[in-house]
């Protein structure tokens, strides 16, 4: 499969820092057609119709005709029979250098083989197949042919998440996310790509959040411990307007504790539960009006220890009222516009008592540095109590939607 050298980021324009930047939904209608539901369950590649063979006598074909040029990269490699037993099939490709890397595929429910995925653009394929007839006659086919080469401004890369490098296990609410670096206009032929199973099997669905953007998540949170497993077979899939998808790709997930935290913006109290018991109450101070921190269920994307948090990033001026610049600790980004945990001793005279932020929610030290510990990636965060909604889009924000809005996102 072709490599490219700098993928998508997975999260997208981060701002660094509490603030007042709102992020406006984007403009995505739903496509038309039945929402996905029941138990994920592995999906077999969609296999074209075969290649018509004669009713008579014993035949091996390949679907692709030797010699031929400009295939299409949607092609699905298909060696069709007719009163044979295919024996064998092999085939290598250029795709990747000199050297012919092998192909995989497998034989289907109905005696053809099928390649596992489609192709690559600007590359060489050699198919030889071999089968055994009725009568215990051998017999052979084979092709070699090239295909259509595709610009740079044709092909789309995808990039999955949670990101391995994070390492896990990873929160109860954690959606599994692919991001496109051009948008997507065949929405419903990349899903049907798509496999995720889990064990325990659980329900869930696909969703579109924008164009370049699709989440899964399950019917409720993850139950704890649970598997995922992502299969993303999108090499050479149509994706409309004349683009591509290009690489396959695979992740696997693991669902550690239930954590489930509670913020009352009016009481200005958190509650941390751990599978339905509390375990801490903080007093915490979040933001004041004019930077009202948003309600709405919100996920924990990221875990910093360090970061530095400046008002430019979020619109206010570097040195005007409201201006700031600070160091902070222990910080755990619930947005995509700046709002965070983090440790504020210098509202330490106003927890529990007064929302004096420019948005984040901070905490003492020492609670700050104990959440921290104990948070995951992919947690949810329920806040409750301000006039001021999460926007759809300003972070991972599915759990806001009822499951019957969340699968009509879905493109099948």
């Amino acid at each position: 499969m072709r490599v490219r050298g700098v993928a998508a980021a997975l999260v997208a324009l981060l701002v660094v820092g509490c603030g007042n930047s709102t992020v406006s939904p984007p403009t995505v209608e739903p496509t038309p057609g039945n929402a996905t539901s029941g138990v994920p369950v592995e999906t077999a590649e969609p296999t074209p119709e075969p290649s018509p063979m004669p009713s008579g006598p014993p035949a091996l074909a390949v679907n692709v005709a030797d010699g031929a040029k400009d295939v299409p990269v949607d092609t699905l490699i298909t060696v069709s029979r007719n009163r044979v037993e295919v024996t064998d099939v092999e085939v290598t490709t250029t795709a990747s250098g000199r050297n012919a890397v092998p192909v995989i595929g497998g034989v289907d429910a109905s005696g053809n083989w099928v390649a596992k995925s489609r192709l690559d653009p600007g590359a060489t394929y050699t198919v030889s197949a071999r089968g055994r007839a009725d009568d215990g006659s051998e017999l052979t086919a084979r092709s070699r042919f090239t295909t259509k080469s595709l610009s740079r401004n044709q092909e789309v890369f995808p990039t999955v998440g949670p990101l391995a490098e994070l390492g896990g296990p990873f929160g109860v609410a954690q959606p599994v996310i692919i991001q496109f670096d051009l948008p997507v206009a065949n929405k419903a032929e990349f899903e049907r790509n798509l496999s995720v199973t889990s064990e325990p099997a659980q329900t869930g669905s696909w969703g579109w959040i924008n164009d370049s953007e699709v989440h899964y998540r399950p019917k409720d949170y993850w139950q704890p411990g649970t598997r995922i497993k992502l299969e993303a077979n999108l090499n050479g899939v149509d994706a409309g307007n004349g683009t591509y998808g290009q690489l396959n790709r695979e992740l696997e997930v693991k669902i550690g504790v239930r954590n489930v935290t509670k913020v009352d913006l009016e009481t200005k109290q958190l509650s941390f539960q751990r599978d339905g018991g509390e375990v801490h109450t903080w007093p915490v101070s979040a933001g004041k009006p004019g930077f009202t921190t948003r309600s709405g269920t919100k996920i924990i994307m990221e875990k910093i220890y360090s970061t530095r948090m400046e008002s430019e990033t979020t619109g206010i001026a570097a040195g005007s009222a409201e201006g700031y610049d600070l160091n902070v600790h222990y910080a755990l980004r619930l947005t995509q516009s700046g709002e965070f945990f983090h440790a504020a001793p210098w509202n330490a005279s106003n927890f529990g008592r007064v929302n004096a932020s420019h948005g984040c929610t901070g905490l003492s030290d020492s609670a700050a540095e104990s959440y921290y510990e104990q948070a995951q990636i992919g947690d949810p965060v329920e806040f409750t109590g301000s006039d001021r909604e999460l926007e759809w889009g300003n972070g991972w924000t599915e759990w806001n939607i009822t499951w019957d809005e969340w699968q009509e996102r879905s493109a099948l």
